[in-house]
């Protein structure tokens, strides 16, 4: 456990924080913001873009030995321990995966009570602690407890009235590959006063769309470099969430591919189509390729979503990530109609999600330092970081029921 200075351990009235998004395996994102008198303040961003490897392992220890790194350097700058830091989930070395705890009452006629709750969750992390899956294994790090149902009836809070035969918790649970947890679990430890909890970034992005933006009923689609995570949302609750490998790099392999250039080249085309001066010829053989390659990912994403054979498409759609910048992208997703076999509607209205559309509810900040679809999950990170769930009785039940990380 490292040892910090007593002065590290004071009470200012001013609380820092920070938000850290793991979620991509091509960059780490950091933010610290402070909270005096209930106003957030962004203080500083920091991005680091992640070296390419052959085996994408081969990044857990640079990944380890940058966020070691970065908090250190915060905490020399604020002079103070962080009163939380908050890291975000999502990439190659993890998955999200829809379960239901359930059980069955012997004495249907009395009251619910927490023990009882602590109980189901407690059975449901014991049971599904660790998992294999595409060769490697993974552990339980992360439960998101979205809905209470009892008798089939959705309960927000159990009271005395609360009596029934059949409890059924939704959550939503994340996994990370063995190795990857145990350098985050060691992160922490080594980081000994410092309260680093964990949380998948879809979970975060769900949360803040729903209580910021007002949105319960929508698709989100995180486009990332290799992969594409979508979360299916209806009344506030994520009901289906999965990932495909398929992202921006497909575009990148196809422009380099067409146009016979490194992938370097063809990654900073890719990322500043709107603005690059290319010979018309050579523009039309990119565009020709990104039209291709964004054709290939829109099949993937109906083909990931078609697996479900009961999936309807809701009629709001929410794109982010690095990937939804490329406006060829975005023009076929609202151009095409590609979602004829995944729903009844004639329109779906698709919407790039940015930061500032979070950032901007949460910061007083004028001048915002989350901005475009790569940040929005920091931006969620950031407004999840206080949430204490004291109103949601199933955060309190899981709380009590496991060690494992925390709402």
């Amino acid at each position: 456990m490292a040892v910090f200075p007593s002065w590290l351990f004071g009470r200012p009235k001013t609380r820092h924080y920070l938000a850290i998004d793991i979620g991509s395996n091509t960059a780490i994102r950091c933010l610290r913001f402070d909270v005096r008198d209930q106003e957030r303040t962004a203080i500083r961003k920091v991005s680091f873009e992640l070296p390419e490897r052959v085996r994408e392992t081969d990044l857990i220890p640079l990944i380890g030995e940058h966020l070691r790194r970065i908090l250190f350097q915060f905490v020399r700058q604020m002079e103070r321990i962080p009163k939380r830091v908050l890291v975000g989930l999502g990439n190659h070395f993890t998955f999200n995966e829809m379960a239901v705890a359930r059980q069955n009452r012997a004495r249907a006629n009395e009251p619910i009570r927490p023990p009882e709750l602590e109980g189901i969750l407690a059975e449901f992390v014991g049971s599904h602690r660790d998992r294999t899956a595409g060769g490697g294994r993974y552990t339980l790090v992360h439960l998101m407890p979205f809905r209470i149902a009892v008798d089939g009836y959705p309960v927000d809070t159990v009271t005395e009235s609360t009596r029934g035969k059949l409890i059924e918790v939704t959550l939503f649970a994340t996994y990370a590959l063995e190795g990857y947890w145990s350098m985050l679990e060691g992160l922490r430890r080594t980081l000994g006063g410092i309260d680093v909890r964990f949380i998948s970034n879809q979970t975060a992005v769900a949360a803040a769309v729903t209580s910021l933006l007002g949105i319960h009923d929508a698709l989100l689609v995180k486009i990332g470099a290799k992969i594409t995570e979508v979360s299916l949302m209806n009344g506030g609750a994520i009901l289906s969430t999965g990932q495909f490998d398929s992202g921006g790099n497909v575009v990148t392999a196809a422009i380099a591919g067409r146009m016979q250039i490194d992938a370097r080249s063809a990654e900073r085309i890719k990322r500043q189509w709107d603005h690059t001066v290319l010979p018309d010829a050579a523009r039309s053989v990119a565009a020709d390729a990104v039209r291709g390659a964004v054709a290939q990912w829109l099949g993937e994403l109906v083909s990931f979503l078609k697996r479900d054979e009961r999936f309807l498409l809701p009629e709001r759609v929410l794109i982010f990530g690095g990937g939804a910048r490329l406006t060829l992208l975005h023009r076929a997703l609202g151009g095409e109609r590609w979602f004829d076999e995944l729903t009844f509607l004639e329109k779906v209205d698709i919407q790039r999600l940015d930061a500032e559309a979070i950032a901007g509810r949460i910061f007083r900040n004028n001048d915002l330092l989350l901005r475009g679809p790569e940040d929005v999950a920091l931006a969620a990170l950031a407004a999840r970081i206080d949430h204490q769930g004291d109103r949601d009785v199933a955060a309190r039940t899981f709380r009590a029921a496991t060690t494992h990380e925390l709402l």
